[in-house]
């Protein structure tokens, strides 16, 4: 920490070591690296001292598949402790939701906006 006795006032220097490399600072990772280390800090925060609710957007973006299945696993964990709502494209996040909120532009410039519910298989209710 920057300033330890006020750390809301100072920053936060990280340095993290991804498997197989050497340790850096978080600005010389990749967006893959950047994004599997603020991850394992958030969840490393939320095992010592847990909310009650996390949302999430689009943190696996950057990630290749096999990390992006290994932060499904664990949102999918820590889901039975915490409600999580994780802004995704990809189905390493979907197939492990109980619900899936789409947003689709139509032909005149309007959002549609349809809810399953991956539980049941049913579709959900969703406001316009």
């Amino acid at each position: 920490m920057e300033d330890e006795e006020d750390p809301f006032e100072g920053g936060l220097t990280m340095k993290a070591q991804p498997a197989d490399k050497p340790v850096q600072r978080l600005d010389a990772m990749s967006g893959g690296e950047k994004s599997l280390t603020a991850l394992a800090f958030i969840f490393a925060i939320q095992r010592h001292n847990p909310a009650p609710f996390y949302a999430l957007d689009e943190v696996d973006a950057f990630l290749d598949a096999v990390n992006a299945e290994r932060v499904g696993e664990l949102v999918d964990e820590l889901a039975a402790d915490a409600q999580f709502v994780v802004v995704s494209h990809r189905s390493a996040m979907l197939e492990r939701s109980e619900r899936a909120i789409g947003v689709t532009m139509q032909g005149d410039n309007v959002s549609a906006v349809t809810g399953i519910d991956l539980t049941g298989g049913e579709e959900a209710p969703a406001d316009d």
